[in-house]
């Protein structure tokens, strides 16, 4: 019997797979189950035979008449691709993503947390053979496989414990955004400016950055916004405090947006404004903006 005070429960199993880096960042990756391993390589298996089957088609179509024997070697030389090297050239060549595993929002990684290598994708899919050894402590077909994901920890079968690799889940995450109240920015003076407008699309820049602002910090706020403060502040011929752009770079911009902000019409009026009407041929007013 146990202590009085001691728990009996079994340790509960983490599907968290947390790697710290280099630069002591901690990394939280959610492990892929056998379920979903399963559904992504029956997709692929589908794929895969789809191939096969529309090259066979094909061949015995236009070749199997007059060159039988190359035909069947070019099906033999296809089956031993589709069976070898489209899981490596896939995972290798598309970030640790197969079309099944794409499907399934699934991807193998280094068990480090960064992106696998070719090399990676080569070992791990080469020893897919020993995994699927069909008679191996007669369990079947990946029989070797199953057992391994379920005893070794991680989910990890013969091959991603030889290369390393884990698979993981794709977390979908949508950055929160804020709205901009413009009534409690103050614009920037008229005099403080020069003649030139900001484009839509810098325009659009600003109004994305300041939307995605509650994610960052001060620091980080005004070290990603100084760059583009200090061009604008020059392209502006900005003629205000200069602390203001090296000091609050994000409240520069913020400023700029509300001065800037308007719908199509209104920025032609401030460009007007700002460098005076030019009379057309017809003497009629014209408003210009660059």
């Amino acid at each position: 019997m146990s202590p009085p005070g001691t728990s009996t429960a079994l340790p509960r199993v983490s599907l968290e797979h947390v790697v710290e880096t280099p630069e002591n960042v901690v990394l939280t990756y959610q492990l892929a189950g056998p379920a979903a391993r399963m559904g992504a390589f029956f997709i692929d298996f589908v794929i895969r035979i789809a191939i096969f089957a529309a090259f066979t088609f094909l061949a015995v179509m236009t070749l199997g008449r007059f060159l039988p024997a190359l035909t069947v070697a070019m099906g033999l030389v296809l089956y031993f691709a589709l069976d070898w090297l489209y899981f490596a050239i896939c995972e290798g060549f598309f970030r640790g993503k197969t079309p099944g595993k794409h499907m399934y929002g699934l991807r193998v990684v280094h068990a480090a947390g960064y992106p696998i290598s070719l090399w990676e994708a080569v070992v791990r899919n080469f020893v897919r053979a020993m995994d699927n050894a069909p008679f191996i402590l007669f369990l079947g077909s990946y029989g070797v496989c199953w057992l391994t994901m379920l005893t070794c920890g991680k989910f990890r079968r013969l091959g991603d414990m030889v290369a390393q690799t884990v698979v993981i889940e794709e977390r979908r995450v949508k950055v929160p955004k804020e709205p901009i109240i413009l009534e409690k920015i103050q614009p920037i003076p008229r005099n403080e400016l020069g003649g030139w407008v900001p484009a839509p699309t810098t325009m659009a820049l600003i109004e994305e950055f300041l939307g995605r602002r509650g994610v960052l910090n001060y620091v980080r706020g005004h070290s990603m916004a100084i760059g583009l403060a200090r061009v604008l502040a020059t392209r502006l011929d900005y003629k205000g405090p200069v602390s203001q752009v090296e000091e609050y770079p994000m409240a520069f911009l913020a400023r700029v947006y509300a001065t800037f902000y308007r719908v199509e019409d209104d920025v032609l009026n401030i460009a007007d404004e700002v460098r005076g009407p030019k009379r057309g041929k017809a003497g009629r007013t014209v408003e210009v903006a660059t």
